[in-house]
């Protein structure tokens, strides 16, 4: 498996078996119809398309703006998962301890894997593989807003503020196809990079600001690379917040 390509952090669609975290920030595992199983779609020998597979299908197609068979299932494995996020994590959501039954299943479109996480029956779908986790707090308005980005086209907008809600969307609803091909390009090109272009310690309502990459490649990004992505990563948020 690719370096970065399994993480454990989510976005899975509204759940109530995930708790709410302490700023009461909503889960984003979402409750689906179980999908009709599509036996079109090509497959591994050792994967059969049931509701499970149908649904992450159906979703990564719909995230990227793919069609479905083109889209290949490259495993697929039940599983255990010891929480009900189906093991995967994310920032300002907390999970509840409870095992939980599901699949965890592989995908692959464009040459590209991903990994996703389901309910026994498909109805859940959680997406566990990263591509970009943006952070900013402090300044003057003071911040506290979190940008989480999945391969698989994911994408969830928190504040730390209580009350506040997440926001979801997907890279193929708020950006171009240029916007969204720069950065497919920019993650198979780089390496993983934790980035941060913060206000130097000790300035009066210092603003703190960090990107962390889950690239693919092994080129680490340049001063000018950087930038690119810390106004990529900020522009991402603003349009998902509107």
């Amino acid at each position: 498996m690719k370096r970065g390509l399994i993480v454990s952090t989510l976005f899975v669609l509204i759940i109530t078996a995930c708790a709410a975290a302490p700023t009461e920030q909503p889960s984003i595992i979402v409750e689906q119809p179980t999908p009709t199983p599509r036996v079109e779609n090509p497959t591994s020998d050792a994967a059969q398309v049931g509701p499970a597979e149908a649904a992450v299908i159906e979703q990564l197609a719909t995230n990227l703006g793919l069609k479905e068979r083109d889209i290949s299932i490259v495993s697929s494995e039940e599983n255990e998962f010891s929480d009900g996020c189906l093991g995967v994590e994310m920032p300002d959501v907390m999970c509840a301890q409870v095992v939980t039954p599901g699949h965890i299943i592989i995908l692959e479109a464009n040459d590209t894997q991903y990994e996703y996480h389901t309910s026994e029956d498909g109805s859940r779908v959680q997406p566990a593989t990263l591509a970009l986790i943006w952070k900013r707090e402090g300044g003057i308005a003071g911040f506290c807003d979190t940008l989480t980005v999945f391969l698989s086209g994911e994408v969830y907008g928190s504040q730390c503020r209580p009350q506040a809600e997440g926001r979801m969307g997907t890279l193929a609803g708020l950006l171009s196809s240029q916007e969204q091909k720069q950065f497919s390009d920019w993650i198979s090109k780089f390496a993983e990079a934790d980035l941060e272009a913060s206000d130097p310690v000790g300035v009066s309502d210092r603003m703190v600001v960090t990107l962390k990459l889950f690239g693919t490649g092994d080129k680490p990004p340049t001063q000018s690379d950087q930038q690119k992505l810390f106004e990529f990563a900020q522009n991402l948020y603003q349009k998902l917040s509107q």
